[in-house]
């Protein structure tokens, strides 16, 4: 297969999954039979049904298929009645869309993904007749699953774009953030990395603000999962770990064991497959408790890929025989595909060419059979390399060429790359040292944009000896010096990896030290226990005398206590609020900023302005970064305070085309980096200034934020030109974004109480727009 880094099969937890019918978490499969045979009505026995495919569906995608034409069939009796109300039918077409919609999972699972489209499709538009929001947006999402599988992207674009504005417009910000994730995993799939991160961090953003520790740890696993494809293991290791915790925290069975498998993956890929095996295993055992085969197999799979890098093929090949049972069993035909080239390549490194030609020429027929362009590339890729491997050179290179085909119609940059540089490989070997030039030369181009240091220094590799055979000595040495400055740069890399890899093998060894240390403690507190047990024997006298003169002394004492206890209780009470109303108040930026920007980036992107679009991203990552990493404090120095709020005015700016002028100025007497403030204080002013007064005044507006030193106290005026209060209409917007200064307002409270010194807001009507003075106490670092 393609050199890629390894991923668990599933994915991450929140990729791009169907999401299907909104039932409650299912009950037992026995419990939810009985239930559909003594449902008192239709629409009882619907639920159940609906709740009863959602429990087989993966483990037995026929058993589904029966279930879910057996509630079509009802649905459609129930809603032929005469005599149903309005609220009846609506929720009948609910469960028929659901049933429609878990069909279509169904055929997925089978390969069939034309009719896993149309019904998709069926099911949004019951929904969109039955004006059920969340139903459209989760078909809409589905649909582009399916596009994505068929290879076409412009359309799945535009199916995630669409369901992420139907969660927006209906105010529900975490299905939004789900939205975004799965456009975070569109963009991560056709090679930019770089827009991915930016909407799981916008994913992260939102959840943090939400205070959801489950949307926190499945979007720091997509991080971990993004950072961990572009070789920055270190950081998506520290991105795993917080998931691990969280997961643990939450009792997330399910996300801890997707999570494991995952540091299992980092681990193998630094070269520590006995500490990546650790991790396996405990991932595989949370998953057969849970009883997920799937899950299973997959992480059979990743298990399996750790044995044979550390050469135990027949090991291997007994885990993938595994994985490939559970998966013709359930008809996983993606999964199958996957299999049968892993078993091809452990069979070919054990030797056994002629039966891992057999599993290569399976993984191509069923990947053929999906349709899926992905599949089919690294299937074609496989079957290259085994010919290359076996000297056929002219079917190595009928793959290879097939292979570029498919990554070139799907837009695969990273596989192109590969593709291009297999076939200059196979026309040196075939003694044609121009059109191995040719051929180099594109894979050279592709792998500089993409900076790929390992695949530019396999294409300078070849294009010195295609032009040393030529007689072009002069570009044959150009060749020569990049080769060996991206080999450095290669060498480099692994050592740095050596370093990580120590460094990861430590803590590993730390964890297992500390996991015996703890067993030890316990051992010695059941010894401690023991021995107190035989002591409290003749302890009991003495404690029968001192009971009758201590309960006399508690009867006097416990009155003055309890007050005194009631009182600390209190005040951790009022403490612990504050902190918790603090951890409330993060995510102060309005959501729908962000789904603007969000926008914006696409508009840019659809109108090919490349150079607005890199700006515009560069600068909302930055900013984005800055709120996560102030949003944790309470107080940040101003310097970085006023960085945030600059690029966000810039970033309004951009957005509304230039509509106004925007300066922050700050007196000089003020040292910047030593002043502490509280993070997005002022934000939320401004955001009011740009909505209510200049996005509806006529013509261009001013927009200015000042800070001045006053003895005692940070006076910082927000000041515009717009239509003024008095003229601003509200909206459901503008309620949010006053919402944004009612919380700012129980900030500075807040601050005041702790700083014991007053933080307060004016406002001033003016005869064009509104001027707001807020002071802030003097706060240093320190």
């Amino acid at each position: 297969m393609k050199p890629l880094a390894p991923m668990v099969i599933a994915g991450a937890l929140l990729g791009l999954a169907p999401n299907f019918a909104h039932a409650q978490a299912p009950d037992p499969i026995d419990s939810l039979k009985r239930a559909i045979r003594t449902a008192e009505n239709d629409t009882s026995k619907l639920s159940a049904m609906i709740a009863l495919s959602e429990r087989v569906y993966a483990e037995n995608p026929d058993t589904n298929k029966t279930i879910c034409r057996s509630a079509l069939a009802l649905a459609d009796r129930s809603l032929a009645r005469p005599d149903i109300g309005p609220i009846v039918r609506s929720t009948l077409l609910k469960y028929k869309a659901s049933a429609i919609n878990n069909l279509a999972a169904s055929h997925y699972m089978f390969g069939d993904l034309d009719s896993a489209l149309l019904c998709f499709r069926e099911a949004r538009s019951i929904h969109a007749a039955n004006r059920y929001t969340p139903g459209i947006a989760d078909a809409l999402n589905n649909e582009g699953l399916v596009l994505g599988i068929l290879g076409r992207y412009a359309e799945q674009r535009d199916m995630l774009f669409r369901a992420k504005e139907v969660y927006v417009n209906a105010g529900d910000m975490g299905s939004a953030a789900k939205a975004l994730n799965n456009i975070a995993t569109y963009y991560k799939d056709q090679g930019r990395p770089d827009t991915a991160l930016l909407y799981w961090d916008s994913c992260l953003y939102i959840y943090e603000g939400l205070q959801d520790l489950k949307g926190i740890a499945d979007s720091r696993l997509n991080i971990g999962q993004a950072l961990g494809e572009q070789g920055e293991a270190a950081n998506a290791l520290e991105q795993y770990l917080i998931s691990e915790r969280l997961y643990e925290q939450l009792n997330d069975d399910r996300g801890l064991a997707f999570c494991l498998g995952n540091i299992a993956n980092i681990l193998d890929a630094q070269g520590l497959s006995e500490e990546a095996l650790v991790y396996a295993h405990r991932s595989l055992d949370i998953k057969i408790a849970i009883g997920d085969s799937i899950a299973q197999a997959a992480e059979r799979m990743n298990i399996g890929t750790i044995l044979e890098d550390q050469g135990e093929h027949d090991l291997a090949l007994a885990e993938y025989a595994k994985s490939l049972a559970v998966f013709a069993r359930s008809g996983s035909l993606s999964n199958e595909a996957a299999v049968h080239g892993r078993i091809g390549s452990a069979l070919k490194n054990k030797g056994d060419l002629d039966s891992a030609l057999v599993h290569y020429r399976m993984s191509r027929a069923i990947s053929e059979t999906i349709g899926n362009p992905a599949d089919i590339s690294n299937a074609l890729y496989d079957l290259g390399h085994y010919f290359e491997q076996t000297n056929q050179l002219d079917s190595a290179l009928a793959n290879y060429r097939a292979c570029l085909a498919i990554d070139e119609r799907v837009k695969d940059r990273q596989g192109q790359s590969f593709a291009l540089f297999s076939i200059a490989h196979i026309k040196l070997l075939q003694h044609k040292p121009a059109e191995a030039e040719q051929w180099a030369r594109r894979s050279l181009e592709l792998a500089q944009e993409l900076g790929f240091p390992r695949n530019i220094m396999r294409a300078t590799e070849v294009l010195h000896q295609a032009l040393e055979q030529q007689g072009k000595w002069r570009e044959a040495l150009g060749m020569l010096k990049l080769h060996r400055q991206m080999a450095d740069s290669v060498e480099g890399k692994e050592a740095a990896k050596n370093t990580l890899r120590l460094q990861l093998r430590y803590g590993f060894r730390q964890t297992q030290v500390a996991d015996s240390l703890r067993h030890a403690v316990e051992l010695a507190h059941v010894e401690t226990e023991r021995q107190a047990a035989s002591a409290e024997a003749e302890q009991m006298a003495f404690r029968n005398k001192a009971l009758a003169s201590g309960t006399l002394l508690l009867l006097i004492g416990g009155g003055v206590i309890f007050q005194l206890d009631r009182r600390r209780r209190r005040a951790k009470y009022q403490r612990d609020a504050a902190q918790l109303e603090l951890k409330a108040l993060r995510a102060q930026m309005n959501p729908h900023f962000i789904f603007n920007a969000l926008a914006s980036i696409n508009d840019y992107v659809l109108e090919n302005e490349r150079d607005l679009a890199s700006d515009y991203l560069t600068k909302f990552a930055r900013l984005m970064r800055l709120v996560l990493e102030n949003s944790r404090k309470p107080l940040v120095p101003l310097v970085k305070d006023m960085e945030a709020l600059q690029l966000y005015m810039e970033l309004e700016c951009l957005r509304s085309n230039g509509s106004f002028e925007h300066v922050i100025d700050m007196a000089t007497d003020i040292d910047a980096i030593q002043v502490m403030v509280p993070p997005l204080a002022i934000q939320p002013f401004v955001e009011n200034a740009i909505r209510h007064g200049l996005a509806k005044k006529d013509g261009n507006g001013h927009l200015g934020v000042t800070i001045r030193n006053r003895v005692d106290h940070l006076l910082v005026t927000v000041e515009d030109d717009g239509v003024g209060r008095g003229r601003s209409t509200t909206s459901a917007a503008d309620n949010k974004t006053s919402l944004g200064t009612h919380i700012t307002q129980a900030r500075l409270d807040l601050l005041t109480m702790s700083s014991r010194r007053q933080a307060t807001i004016r406002y001033t009507d003016l005869p064009q727009g509104t001027r707001v003075e807020v002071e802030l106490p003097w706060v240093l670092q320190g």
